[in-house]
């Protein structure tokens, strides 16, 4: 029933609107193989299998100008990951007040990272994948509204955009883990700062998030379980469990790009609320030299979680204070709770080199070999091999 319908909806899209506006078709897609070159590592869902869900896409934008201004833009995509079911991505419409100004609303991108405009286009960027510590957070699209203005400052082409958002996912599960997939949600504001003055850009994105919830259910049954012990405070749960919490998110990107080669960094923060979600810092640097139709690039980035151990520095002073008999009996949670913290912590870092050839001027072919390790964790050390053929029409 639910392909049905979407298949009313994307003909309903293209038919009525071409009774008054012209409606453009665009599309992409990846197609990707990794396989880990361990046997008994994995790395973000590949493993020593060659894998074709994992990153691999398809993609269709329809986009309708209805005149003065007035515009209606749609995405679907299907994603190999999800067994390629085709999702709306984008469904918005954006109103041009006047040259510097434009309104959006519905369902629509926010800009969070460098690529977040076109993060799924593979096409669009010279890894397979952008790198995954830094592109990491559960949501780049969701309902809202905003306003971008735009304008030309001295040499300089300017862009700030304001975004309130609201995005919810039903089973949402972080990408390479095997956790149980959870409702997030999560609403707030997001503000972006972008120049370019020739071949020079950056910019800052910043993320005041209101609330968010992860109903995670090992981490919701530990909180039920520490609540029904009878002997620890609410507050020691709160400061566990993710659930209408605020966050602070703040990016960073530079980038110089000529004919023959460009250089690329890029960083974000996130500061949360007190839970079992760890404060995170990521950093990349990239670089390549291009010779005709090849890009050679190599990348080297970082990832640190920091846990938050506020519930069990709480929890500590109480268990210590019970006699023996009683702290027997509740060490389970108090050591589950210090399990669950200190299994976000991470001190991680990888390198990627890869080759991008562009065979066609509506396609590229990509190899690209990746090396993780995490310096917290011993024996996670991990390696990748991908190719993938990137495409837009």
């Amino acid at each position: 029933m639910r392909k049905h319908s979407l298949v009313i909806v994307i003909l309903s899209f293209i038919y009525i609107p071409t009774c008054f506006a012209e409606v453009v078709i665009n599309g992409f897609a990846s197609i990707v193989a990794g396989s880990s070159l361990e046997d008994d590592k994995s790395y973000y869902g590949y493993d020593k299998e060659i894998s074709f869900e994992n990153d691999s896409k398809m993609a269709l934008q329809f986009s309708a100008d209805l005149g003065e201004g007035l515009r209606a833009t749609a995405q679907i995509i299907a994603r190999g990951r999800n067994d390629f079911n085709p999702d709306f991505e984008w469904a918005y419409i954006s109103y041009e007040i006047n040259d510097q100004f434009m309104l959006m609303a519905g369902r629509q991108r926010f800009n969070l990272y460098k690529y977040s405009d076109y993060i799924d286009v593979g096409y669009a960027y010279h890894w397979i994948t952008p790198p995954r510590g830094v592109y990491s957070l559960p949501f780049n699209s969701g309902e809202g509204v905003g306003l971008t203005y735009s304008d030309l400052w001295g040499d300089s082409d300017a862009e700030i955009t304001y975004k309130y958002i609201t995005s919810s996912i039903s089973d949402y599960q972080p990408i390479g883990s095997d956790t149980t997939p959870a409702p997030f949600s999560a609403k707030g504001h997001i503000i972006n700062f972008n120049f370019a003055t020739g071949s020079f850009e950056y910019g800052l994105n910043l993320g005041l998030i209101d609330e968010y919830s992860y109903e995670q259910h090992t981490i919701i049954a530990l909180g039920q379980a520490i609540s029904e012990a009878g002997v620890f405070t609410q507050e020691i749960v709160d400061d566990l469990l993710p659930i209408d919490d605020g966050a602070t998110l703040i990016g960073a990107h530079v980038k110089y790009d000529v004919d023959s080669w460009f250089i690329l960094a890029e960083y974000t923060m996130t500061e949360l609320d007190p839970s079992f979600l760890a404060d995170t810092n990521s950093a990349f640097i990239s670089g390549g030299i291009r010779f005709n139709n090849l890009t050679f690039h190599v990348t080297y980035g970082m990832d640190e979680g920091k846990p938050q151990m506020d519930a069990y520095e709480a929890m500590l002073p109480i268990y210590s204070s019970l006699p023996p008999i009683n702290q027997i009996a509740l060490a389970p949670l108090l050591f589950g709770t210090q399990a669950a913290l200190t299994a976000q912590e991470e001190d991680s870092n990888y390198y990627i080199v890869g080759t991008r050839w562009d065979f066609h001027p509506s396609a590229a072919f990509k190899i690209e070999y990746t090396h993780y390790s995490d310096d917290y964790s011993v024996g996670t050390d991990a390696q990748l091999l991908a190719i993938a053929v990137d495409l837009v029409f």
